[in-house]
């Protein structure tokens, strides 16, 4: 049985651990001596915005570069010793890896679909992780653990089925995604966001 959940992320204010979720999907860090920053490239300026606004009221001062001709573009934040312990947690040595018994919070859940999530003709929802680690498939598992940690079912879905992803199908599931993600930040369009 699943306990219902009373705290939603849009009844926190967005933090720097809430990053993490931006990891878990397809974000990268850069860590130079006492300095850290995450950027993640998005596919719409929805998602963008968002971000943008989430990163700004964590006081991480984000950037965001033109779009492309496919209409994607990097959000960034700034360089902060704020994000040094995130990036360590994040990184076995190049790599980016899902730290030993992450559980997401409901601030990295809300970061990871607003960066990579989406919902899926059908119903299912769909997570994505880093195209680059579709290889690898102890990272592919300890996400699924991770999800798992915090109540939520997910299965591993290759290139060839739309992924790399991680897709949540049963109902159960993507109620207690809902109900962690919260509302919509503002300008997502209802349809994008799980309710």
């Amino acid at each position: 049985m699943t306990q219902l959940s009373f705290f939603a992320a849009d009844e926190h204010d967005p933090e720097p651990s809430d990053l993490e979720g931006a990891l878990a999907a397809r974000g990268q860090t850069t860590l130079t001596g006492a300095l850290a920053q995450v950027s993640v490239v998005l596919d719409a300026a929805w998602r963008a915005d968002a971000l943008m606004g989430l990163l700004s009221d964590a006081g991480l001062d984000p950037v965001r570069s033109a779009a492309g001709p496919d209409g994607r573009c990097t959000v960034s934040t700034a360089r902060t010793a704020v994000l040094v312990p995130v990036a360590r947690r994040w990184r076995r040595g190049a790599v980016t890896a899902v730290p030993e018994g992450w559980t997401p919070s409901a601030g990295a859940l809300r970061v990871w679909f607003l960066t990579a999530g989406r919902i899926a003709p059908g119903g299912a929802i769909d997570l994505g992780i880093d195209a680059g680690a579709e290889q690898h498939a102890p990272r592919r598992a300890a996400l699924v653990e991770a999800l798992g940690r915090a109540g939520i079912r997910a299965t591993y879905v290759g290139p060839r089925g739309d992924g790399p992803l991680l897709r949540l199908g049963t109902a159960r599931a993507r109620t207690r995604l809902a109900e962690m993600l919260g509302a919509a930040p503002p300008g997502v369009p209802t349809a994008e966001w799980p309710v």
